[in-house]
This record gives C-alpha cells, structure tokens and sequence, in this order.
C-alpha cells in the first residue's frame, strides 16, 4: 500500500478507549506425556506436568488490545464459579476495567479445556452456558448506553453464545450512530448479518462468509460475490472479509474495493488471525485513521500471527518494527514476544554475545546446541549495546546478525537486547540451562547472580 503516511497514523495512537462487548471465554491448557494405554478402556493415560489459564474468546481481543496500549473496557456475563472467578482475575492482570462484566447467578461460564501431549492435541473439553438461561438485557443496555458515548470505539466480539442477542446488538448499534462512535462486528457464524445493521463494519472470516452466502470462497470472484451479497443484506459502511494467509478485503461497493495480500511466507498457525485483524481494526478507527489505514495495519497484524504457533498479541512497537524492517526470519523475536511464546514441552537452552564478528568458530560453537535436545535461545547485543561498550557500532548490524544466526538449523529463537549484559533477559526468560565458551570458565561472568537466582545449569562448550 503506497500511503506515506502509514507509520504515523498507527505511532500517533496513543492509549484510545475501547469497549469490548462480548462472548468471555476461559481457555485453560493441561499439558503433558502419554506412556501407556488405560486398563479401562483403549484411551491413553496422560501424566499433567503444567497446566495454564488464558483469556479466550472475547478476552482474547481484550489482551491484543491492551498489548496494543488502549484504555479496554469490558462488558459481558459469567457465572458465579470458578471459570468466572479466573476470568475477572485475568481481566484485572491485563488491566481491563471489568466493571461492565455481569456475575450472573445461574449463568454457566464458558470454559475451554484442552489436553496436550508433547505436539499431539488428545482432546478438548467444552463447558457452554445453557442457551436458555436468562440473561440481564436490562443491566447489560444500562452499562452500554451509559459507556459507548465516551469510548472512541467499540467491539463486539460474538461467538454465538447467547450473551449477544438482537436486542444487544441493537441498542450497541443505535447508541453507535447516535454518537458518531464506530462499531466493529466480529460476526458468529449465521445466515442472519441484518442483526448487525447500521454497525460501521463487520469482519467475517472465510468460513463464516461461506455459511452466510451459501457457496464456497474458492477465488476473488466468489469472495467479491459474497461481499456484495452481504454488504446489501446488512447495509454496511464497510466490510472487511478476513482471508487467512490470502489477507484480506475491504470492501465498500463492487466499485470500491481492495484486496491486502498477507505479508508472509511462512504460515505456521491461522489460530487468532481473525481477533488479529478486528483488534487492529477498530484500534485504527478509534484513532480516526483511514478505513484504508486501518485495514493495512489489519492485514499485517493477521500476517504476524500467522507466522507464530497458538495465539499471540503484539505491541505497537513490534508492529512498527515489521513494518519498517520487513518480513524476517519467524525465529527473531523481541523479548516479550520470546517470553510469552517459550514452550512447555522442551527445557529452555540460552547463550548470549556480540557474534559482531561472526566465524566458522562461532558456527561450530552454536551446531553443538543440538546436542542439548532443548529449545534453543541466542540472545544478541544490540548495535546501541556493542557501540556503548566498544566505542564503535559493529560490522554487521543487529539485524543482520539476528538474520545469519537464524539461519542455523540448531538455533530455535534469536533475541536482541539493549542492556550491556544478559541478566535481566535470563531472569525474565529463567532458561534451565546457560551454555558459555570454555574460556569464560575461569572469568567472572556478568550474569552469574542471573543465573543462580533462576536456578539455570551453567555449561561450557568447547570453542574454535
């Protein structure tokens, strides 16, 4: 997209306020080993090593938002259980005022559970909310009347729950339009769109446009088809039709219109692409930047999360960084994309320095990782870092160190950092094992307390 202005309509945004109506959700994770079969029935035995708790659903667009720095406000419903509990707790962590959020007494909250052995998901557990418990329209119309006039943009994020009823979704609607506030509709999968009348966009996925037209989105042709059908059912301003690892359309009239190709070569997991691109989308517009803008801030955000396994939210300044440097290895992360990303499954491995100047020693040094059968980090100085320390920046910039490392088969993640040294990066990571050259054996190391507080196995490698 030719736009000079691109890069400052997504860095001006500073911190808008943005209402989260939706589906809450609690995705909780048992991860572990299977050895044997059970004696009661063909089914395998799984040991639980760790276990996790994330905000899903609605709360997954909660947490891209906050990554994002918007002001979030949350309205929804959960029961008066555990899942509930955790859910407000959760919210209250990321910082989502969660005033709006009902605790409804007979309401069952919505809880996924899933269980996995090593790369092998075995089965997911389901708990929904009885669809024909009452909910309290009344107190949830207050709270949205009272709030969307003073956010800068709203959200509805409905995955067919029963919380988002026509009645919900037309006062958010009405209250919308009366005060000239955008409302971005993250559909759920229906032949129904004119429930969303008079929202200023919707952003179907491709399976659900496909359920709401009827044919299969095979090509251009059929997704324009499909738009024009939907944006004369509902009456849009907008449409937004997300494509996965095709990217996206926007779509005004069948004269108005634009395909984004996605921005990736890799595509590892289309898990969260779609939150992805309605989080960005109505974070643009909450900053009154250009529904073209908005869109193309959309389809990279969608592009990175592709590119990562599971569900990721990004921060203004990881977005910022692809956009000016490009497309890069999927395996250069910043730290805190390192460190809500690590796995579970695999002791974390890390070694860390300048490789400014980099040889067949520094090669043969970091091949013997593999050894280790762990997740393997390298974590690199920044050009700022080595300019500080050596009075002069490096040969090689940190970008192009990061690309060359990543490239050998046996590094899993390269990081860079601006501290002149590892310690605060080892004590955030807390790795299970530091490997260093033979000849720091004898040298005080800068990240020795880092590495005895975190309880991290220090090993030396021969060098070359």
């Amino acid at each position: 997209m030719n736009d000079p202005d691109l890069r400052q309509a997504l860095e001006k945004i500073i911190s808008p306020r943005i209402l989260v109506v939706g589906d809450l959700m609690l995705d909780h994770y048992s991860w572990g080993e299977v050895d044997r079969i059970s004696p009661e029935a063909p089914i395998p035995v799984m040991r639980v090593l760790r276990e996790d708790q994330r905000l899903g659903g609605a709360g997954n667009v909660v947490m891209n938002l906050t990554a994002l720095g918007a002001q979030v406000l949350v309205c929804g419903v959960t029961g008066k259980d555990e899942t509930g509990n955790t859910i407000l707790k959760l919210l209250s962590e990321n910082e989502a005022d969660h005033s709006g959020v009902i605790v409804a007494e007979n309401f069952k909250s919505c809880l996924k559970h899933r269980m996995i052995a090593g790369q092998t998901h075995l089965l997911r557990m389901d708990i929904d909310p009885d669809p024909e418990t009452p909910l309290p329209q009344k107190q949830l119309i207050d709270y949205l009347e009272q709030t969307i006039p003073s956010s800068d943009a709203v959200i509805v994020s409905d995955y067919g729950k029963g919380l988002l009823s026509p009645v919900i979704l037309k006062a958010i609607a009405d209250c919308g339009k009366k005060s000239g506030i955008p409302i971005v509709g993250d559909p759920r999968s229906t032949t129904n769109y004119s429930i969303y009348q008079d929202f200023t966009l919707i952003k179907p996925n491709r399976k659900e446009a496909e359920a709401s037209v009827g044919f299969a989105l095979k090509d251009r042709n059929d997704v324009l088809k499909a738009a024009e059908i939907l944006q004369a059912d509902v009456k849009l301003k907008y449409l937004v039709i997300s494509l996965d690892q095709d990217g996206l359309l926007l779509f005004r009239s069948p004269q108005d219109y634009h395909f984004m190709a996605a921005e990736t070569q890799q595509v590892f997991d289309i898990v969260g692409a779609g939150d992805s691109v309605s989080s960005m989308l109505t974070f643009m517009l909450a900053g009154k930047a250009k529904i073209e803008q908005a869109a193309y801030w959309a389809q990279l955000a969608a592009s990175m999360e592709i590119q990562h396994v599971g569900v990721v939210s990004f921060t203004k300044n990881e977005l910022l960084q692809r956009y000016d440097f490009g497309e890069t290895s999927s395996k250069i992360m910043t730290p805190e994309q390192l460190c809500r990303s690590l796995p579970q499954e695999l002791p974390v491995v890390f070694t860390n320095g300048f490789f400014d100047e980099i040889s067949a020693g520094h090669l043969k040094f970091l091949h013997q990782l593999k050894t280790l059968k762990g997740f393997n980090v390298v974590a690199i100085n920044s050009d700022k870092s080595i300019t500080e320390q050596k009075g002069q920046p490096p040969l090689l910039n940190e970008r192009e160190r990061a690309l060359l490392l990543s490239a050998i088969e046996a590094v899993d993640r390269v990081v860079i950092f601006n501290d002149p040294d590892a310690s605060s990066l080892i004590r955030n990571i807390r790795p299970q094992m530091v490997v260093k050259g033979e000849h720091f054996r004898k040298k005080k190391l800068p990240e020795k307390e880092a590495i005895e507080e975190t309880g991290a196995k220090l090993e030396y490698f021969p060098e070359y």
